[in-house]
């Protein structure tokens, strides 16, 4: 003890000050841990995931082309309404309105009349601008947007959702309460 004062008082700074850089340290450490590990995925992802990605893709291209066959298929985005644009020409011969219109513009979700029509951009027009012509379309475009966000949810078609599914009874393990 010098000058009145402890010497492991003197030297508290530096301890704070190395165990400060030891935290630093670990941290830039574990970075640079998760850089490489993704720098690794990229690089080489596994083959499962590879598998999986080009079987959705495959998937997913023989859907359109099933689409294709039968139209192709316009969703609106605030409404969930679905129009399909056919063209007649290419399926069934001439159009069904008798007058050689070639595409055909349908509102799947209401079922409304379909309209036709001689050009490609007028008929997607059409399709994407469904609340011009389907009047169950104009009204639900009217609605407010709560109202809509839940009739969305019931028209859209349902998607593959994942859930949660709560463990068998017979899985459950000695020390776990029985469930009620």
């Amino acid at each position: 003890m010098s000058s009145g004062i402890p010497d492991d008082s003197k030297h508290a700074r530096r301890r704070r000050l190395r165990a400060t850089a030891r935290v630093r340290a670990h941290r830039v450490e574990m970075a640079l841990d998760k850089a490489r590990a993704r720098a690794a995925q990229a690089i080489g992802p596994h083959p499962e995931s590879v598998a999986a990605h080009r079987q959705a893709a495959a998937s997913a291209q023989r859907e359109l082309a099933e689409l294709d066959a039968q139209g192709r298929v316009f969703t609106r985005r605030d409404t969930g309404a679905r129009v399909v644009l056919r063209d007649t020409q290419s399926t069934a011969g001439a159009g069904a309105s008798g007058s050689g219109d070639r595409y055909e513009v349908e509102c799947l979700t209401h079922r409304s009349d379909p309209l036709y029509f001689e050009d490609a951009a007028a008929a997607q027009r059409a399709a994407r601008h469904s609340d011009t012509w389907c009047e169950a379309c104009r009204q639900l475009a009217a609605t407010p947007h709560t109202v809509r966000a839940r009739a969305r949810k019931v028209l859209a078609p349902a998607k593959g959702e994942v859930r949660y599914v709560p463990p068998s009874p017979e899985g459950r393990m000695r020390f776990d309460p029985p469930a009620v």
